[in-house]
């Protein structure tokens, strides 16, 4: 990409901890799009023009200040009631332990399937769909591109600006961090369903510092101590209108 969140700082292209808004603004601008996907000019457009304003008035609405972080749901109940996205458009939610291959499987499923189960029988697996994904302080957006042969790739798309080197990951143990690190937004293609895992695993994985990776090797996982384990996570999964 050409831009990052945070990168313009003037009060009407800020995006500066953003990533909440920018996300799940992704998501709703590809399932709204006539392409199989979103080009990197829309979402660099979305990072810098259409996502400051949501952040303003969302701030507003809930009395933060400026640059504040905003919680993952109250955004979602935000562009509901907004118009941007209807309730009938809304797969599911899911959260839990990100390196356990069962809880990512819930938000594999949700993104092939375009449903909370795991039966295509029942499923809008033709559909597109995108998932705003919650991990460490920080949002990403993950979307399904159904291509006119019948295959499905996935994006991994995160605003943050990409380390300069792989040495560089985990350093910063996540969160909202808005000098640029050398790079710029990143997008990730997945090919197929296994590359969408093997993505997921990594970014997981990429985002640990040390002293997260001690905690882990310390202790199970425990759903009643998840606010305070570093491989928490919460997914956020939509799919196209039937009216589009």
């Amino acid at each position: 990409m050409c831009t990052y969140q945070g990168r313009i700082k003037t009060a009407q292209h800020d995006s500066t901890n953003g990533c909440t808004v920018i996300s799940p603004l992704i998501v709703i601008n590809h399932l709204k799009g006539q392409n199989p996907g979103i080009s990197d000019c829309g979402i660099e457009k979305i990072i810098d023009e259409q996502s400051p304003p949501v952040l303003r008035n969302i701030r507003c609405k809930l009395g933060l200040g400026n640059h504040a972080l905003i919680i993952p749901s109250d955004v979602h109940d935000y562009l509901v009631d907004a118009k941007f996205l209807s309730q009938d458009q809304f797969v599911g939610v899911s959260g839990g332990n990100l390196l356990d291959p069962a809880h990512l499987e819930e938000v594999v499923n949700m993104l092939a399937n375009g449903s909370v189960e795991d039966d295509t029988g029942k499923s809008n697996e033709m559909k597109k769909v995108g998932v705003a994904l919650f991990f460490h302080e920080h949002v990403v957006s993950i979307i399904k591109m159904v291509l006119p042969q019948g295959d499905c790739w996935y994006d991994l798309i995160d605003s943050m600006p990409a380390p300069k080197n792989n040495s560089d990951l985990g350093k910063s143990g996540g969160g909202e961090v808005q000098t640029n690190q050398g790079g710029y937004a990143t997008r990730t293609r997945c090919k197929d369903i296994d590359s969408l895992r093997a993505t997921l695993k990594w970014y997981g994985c990429s985002k640990l510092s040390e002293s997260d990776c001690s905690y882990i090797d310390s202790n199970f996982w425990d759903d009643m101590l998840c606010d305070f384990d570093p491989r928490v996570f919460q997914a956020f999964a939509w799919t196209e209108s039937d009216s589009k």
